[in-house]
Order: C-alpha cells, then structure tokens, then sequence
C-alpha cells in the first residue's frame, strides 16, 4: 500500500506475557483478564496519543496504538521515496514518521529518531507546510531531554484521563468522519484539518477515488453540529464540487443526501 493509499486513512504493543501460572484454569482466568486489559489499553493509548499530538494521521494513531511503529515507518517511507508525488505531501510522510516515534504513549518511542526524521523535512523540503511544524517539534523534544523526571509510556497511561470534549465517538458525530475529521472538530482545528485535505486535492498524482473522500471529509467537518465554526456554504460547496467532478463516486449517493441536508436544514 503506497502513501496515497494511506491519505484514504487520513480522509481514518505485544500482549505482555504473564508469569507461568501453576493450573490450567489459573491460565484460562489470567489470559481472559490479559485480553480484555489489553483491549482496553490500546484503546486508551490511540485516544492519548491523539490527544497529546493533534497532527497525528490516522494511520499513525493506530501505529501507536498496535505498536507498529516499524511497518508504519516503512509504509511512509515509501511514500517519500515516491517522486510523482509533490514535496508536501512526502513532506509529510518524513513528518508523520517523526510524530509517531516522539509520541510520550507510544511503547516504541525513540527521539533520536524521531529528531533524524523532523530535520530531514527541514533540509529537504524547507519551504513544505510540515517543515515549520516540525522545527516545532524538535524544540518540545529538546525541551523535554531537560525535564528531571522521564516516565515509561504505561507509567504516563497509568495515570492519563481523557479530555472530557475529545470523545471520538461521539454520538453526534457523523459515522463516515475520519479519526481526523472528529478529532479537528472537537478541538476547534479544522482548519488545520482542512490544509490537509487540500493538499491531496491539490496533488496531481494522488488518485480520484481518494480525492472524492478528502472532498467528503471536508464537507462533513464544516457541517457538522460540533463544529463551533461549522461553514454551510463551504459544505454546500465541497459537496457540489464531489458531484460534478466524480459523478460516478461510490460517495455520490451519501453526497447528495447531506448536499439536500444542507440546502434544506429542517428537512430530516
């Protein structure tokens, strides 16, 4: 799956072994609780990591999340290394890979690395949206080294609430958003969301069916009831604009419902 691929999931830790326990049923009782903990821990870790770094993709998130950090690595490399691509979007590939290995809730986390791949961006695309986020990022990681106390990722979870307005699934939230999508709209950043989005649209190499979904997501963000700064007219105008130029989406038909919703606010 190429880094293209990927922008479809922006527009969405090994299992501990116990000690050996001396009865079998003292085996079936302790890796039934080990599962459903460790259920629960994934869960509470991607919410955290989205919390702490609101620039995580999707993808990355759950990366974190299934401590894949590695394959994720790789799959964004290959998206860097591709050419036809514009430099902002394998800008943001290099990013992405920096976010997720300097993320305080990822097991895998390693700065070093983290830092190699924030000044990559820096050197090769300087004037990419990614570069000035990532001269930011080097700086929380350097100012952090000078913190006196260093906390493992399960130390941090341990004692990690969620913030009460970032509940990703939030009833009220349409069911097709992205991670992305919810997380820009609870935390008033979807502007920042949007940039994003446009720069898959803006990319000629990036294929029509994931450019039909950005256009989806955008509209969805600034219609949605969350959104304090929710923009109908952008809506309107995203959804009109899926239409005509991807008749033939297998987003058409949810288009045009939420184009009518638009149009017509009291119809339901």
């Amino acid at each position: 799956m190429s880094l293209v691929r990927l922008l479809c999931l922006v527009i969405g830790a090994s299992l501990l072994s116990a000690c050996a326990p001396t009865t079998p049923l003292f085996i079936a009782q302790i890796t039934t609780n080990e599962v459903v903990e460790y259920k629960a821990l994934k869960t509470k870790r991607m919410t955290a990591a989205i919390e702490e770094e609101g620039d995580l993709l999707t993808y990355s998130a759950m990366a974190i999340r299934d401590a894949h950090s590695d394959k994720a690595e790789a799959l964004y490399l290959d998206g860097y290394r591709d050419r036809q691509l514009s430099g902002e979007v394998r800008a943001i590939a290099l990013y992405q890979i920096g976010l997720i290995y300097m993320n305080r809730f990822n097991e895998q986390r390693d700065d070093p690395k983290a830092l190699n791949y924030f000044y990559k961006v820096l050197n090769e695309f300087p004037a990419s949206q990614a570069a000035s986020r990532a001269e930011e990022r080097i700086a929380m990681i350097r100012q952090r080294a000078d913190e006196p106390i260093h906390k493992t990722s399960r130390e941090l979870l341990a004692n990690w609430q969620p913030s009460q307005n970032l509940d990703l699934y939030k009833p009220s939230l349409d069911p097709d958003m992205t991670l992305l999508s919810r997380r820009a709209v609870l935390k008033g950043r979807v502007d920042e969301a949007e940039q994003l989005y446009l720069l898959g649209l803006a990319d000629p190499h990036v294929p029509a069916d994931i450019k039909e979904k950005a256009l989806y997501q955008l509209a969805l963000m600034h219609m949605a009831a969350d959104n304090p700064r929710a923009n109908r007219d952008k809506a309107i105008a995203y959804l009109r604009r899926l239409l005509v130029q991807f008749p033939e989406s297998e987003l058409s038909a949810k288009a045009a419902r939420h184009l009518d919703l638009a149009l017509n606010p009291g119809m339901r």
